[in-house]
């Protein structure tokens, strides 16, 4: 969806708010918001971004929510990550093209829309043209990591990619937890004190792939450290199917509090 369908969509189905939080752009905010405007919508679009960065074990995604999109420091830095995202995909094509798998980068980039390029956007072509049967086989048969296709990212250090959230006025978040493959509550609670100390503000505790366990440990270790609580869907539409904005398993809708709570200390702040 483009971020103005995106926001009728949440409009349909009854919800309040929504943040817009690609991978190293800022850019889907505006038309976003302006479709708000535009149709004097009773709805908010929380301006966000999210920031992929180092971490031994597992995979750490920071989440800056109400960043400011003027920022230059955060500008440059997305810029940057974005020039290296796309040299990946470079890097992929080739590895994909050794597999007999043909996809040209201009596809790639009509599939992406004008956004940035990723490894959704070459799993869903490579559906398309029938080399797997499902856009998950393409992940576990080339892209993954380990996987025949596959490339490491560039990433920042995690300290950076909170400190320009920070610069940026916005509240940097850990994304989805389950991903540090850290689900020993002692190993995770010292993970999250040493981001904490970095600048760390918030805990993403509501998530699909979170198990009622790990949900109540993140739910309870915010608390326990005075930190934000957020959830979120993930939601990328066909490139994630199966995943639907706002649902989460066995559990009703977020409250609207989440938001009202992180407006506060963002105010206080």
């Amino acid at each position: 969806m483009t971020p103005a369908e995106l926001v009728r969509y949440a409009c349909s189905i009854g919800m309040r708010a929504i943040a817009i939080t690609d991978h190293d752009t800022l850019d889907g905010i505006e038309p976003a918001q302006n479709e708000v405007n535009d149709l004097k919508l009773d709805f908010e679009v929380v301006p966000g971004v999210e920031i992929s960065a180092d971490y031994d074990t597992g995979i750490l995604h920071i989440l800056g929510f109400f960043v400011r999109s003027d920022h230059s420091d955060l500008q440059k830095s997305l810029n940057f990550l974005r020039v290296e995202r796309r040299s990946r995909i470079s890097k992929i094509l080739s590895k994909l093209l050794a597999q007999n798998v043909f996809i040209r980068e201009e596809e790639v980039k009509k599939v992406a829309a004008g956004g940035v390029p990723g490894r959704p956007h070459l799993a869903n072509l490579m559906f398309r043209k029938g080399y797997v049967k499902t856009i998950q086989e393409a992940f576990d048969r080339y892209l993954r990591k380990g996987a025949c296709a596959y490339v490491p990212k560039v990433k920042l250090p995690a300290y950076k990619a909170i400190q320009l959230i920070i610069d940026a006025s916005g509240i940097p978040v850990m994304a989805h937890p389950y991903s540090l493959n850290q689900d020993d509550p002692d190993r995770f609670e010292e993970v999250l004190l040493s981001l904490q100390n970095k600048g760390l503000k918030g805990i993403e505790a509501y998530y699909p792939k979170h198990s009622r366990d790990q949900t109540r440990m993140y739910v309870r270790l915010a608390s326990k450290f005075d930190m934000v609580i957020t959830g979120g869907t993930d939601y990328h539409g066909g490139n994630k199917p199966g995943v639907e904005l706002g649902v989460f398993p066995d559990r009703p809708p977020l409250p609207y509090s989440l938001l009202e709570d992180m407006k506060k200390r963002l105010n206080h702040s």
